[in-house]
């Protein structure tokens, strides 16, 4: 909406400097209006750059896996491949049933910006079940006045997802 209202703005302070014959009512609607586009510009650079109006907001959701491993094998396992410095693909099964373990995160080639803003690693802990806890922080609108102000079609307010899968300290984890 502020892409609509600077445009106004600017119309406005343009008629009141040159249309408006009376000095004072010049004056008066002539400050007025050019403030208000100065201002709005003001509150777009503001936000374009440091987030006004927003704040960071943080989600964990919790999601159990299972063993990449045949159901007949005693003991868990997953894979993981190495992909930079402290990023990883990971291989687990979603639910027991499935018959093929399948590859998690692994970097959307289309989408570049989005995968440099995800990573995934493991990390072997004291749980009974295998997890992958992702950690999600995005900029939210603090209210809904600077979210009708500011809001834009296509927006991605993504800072970064963080993928750790969790598994039992019984389990292999297969590094290549």
């Amino acid at each position: 909406m502020i892409l609509v209202i600077i445009p106004i703005f600017v119309v406005l302070a343009a008629a009141s400097w040159f249309l408006i014959s009376s000095k004072v009512l010049k004056s008066i609607f002539g400050t007025i209006f050019t403030i208000g586009a100065v201002a709005s510009i003001g509150l777009l650079s503001a936000n374009m750059d440091s987030h006004y109006g927003m704040k960071k907001e943080t989600t964990v959701t919790t999601t159990q896996v299972y063993s990449a491993a045949p159901a007949q094998m005693p003991i868990g396992m997953a894979a993981a491949k190495k992909i930079g410095t402290d990023d990883y693909v990971l291989v687990y099964k979603d639910k027991p049933s499935d018959a093929q373990a399948t590859a998690h995160f692994a970097p959307d080639t289309s989408d570049i910006v989005k995968s440099v803003k995800s990573s995934a690693t493991f990390k072997k802990t004291d749980t009974t079940t295998a997890q992958v806890k992702t950690s999600t922080t995005k900029w939210v609108y603090k209210n809904d006045t600077y979210k009708w102000l500011f809001k834009q079609d296509k927006e991605d307010n993504l800072v970064k997802a963080v993928h750790t899968l969790e598994v039992p300290a019984t389990w292999q984890v297969a590094i290549k």
